[in-house]
């Protein structure tokens, strides 16, 4: 007996861009003296309906949702917001590992590199400061 199988016209294509979904950026934590919050969450969520990102900073009463730019070849990524204490823009990369570019507020430009968080976990401690300690 013979059996034959059916060949496909040609390869498959792969869809180009990045898989639909949500990735999460962060380095908010509680401050152990007061209570208070620091720092900041980046939620970015991908469909085919549209891109779209949720900014939580520390003192912000709410989350802001805002859209997004990405450019699917270099994982670029845009946004801008206005938040109560006004506006908040960034550009930066993301990547699997962080999401890394500069913030511009009113507080002026600074730095960012956020660790993309796997799982929802209660709000950590911030880490404390260690000086003139040597391990």
């Amino acid at each position: 007996m013979v059996l034959s199988c059916g060949t496909l016209a040609g390869p498959s294509q792969a869809r180009p861009g990045w898989v639909s979904g949500t990735w999460v950026y962060a380095d908010l934590c509680t401050m152990p003296e007061d209570g208070s919050q620091a720092g900041r969450r980046i939620t970015l969520k991908r469909s085919p309906n549209g891109d779209g990102l949720v900014y939580e900073g520390a003192g912000l009463r709410a989350p802001v949702a805002t859209s997004v730019t990405i450019d699917d070849a270099t994982k670029d990524v845009a946004f801008r917001i206005e938040t109560e204490t006004g506006f908040v823009s960034f550009q930066g990369t993301a990547g699997p590992d962080a999401l890394i570019g500069t913030l511009d507020s009113a507080a002026g430009s600074q730095p960012v590199r956020l660790k993309r968080v796997l799982r929802s976990r209660a709000h950590e401690a911030c880490p404390g400061e260690t000086t003139g300690s040597i391990n």
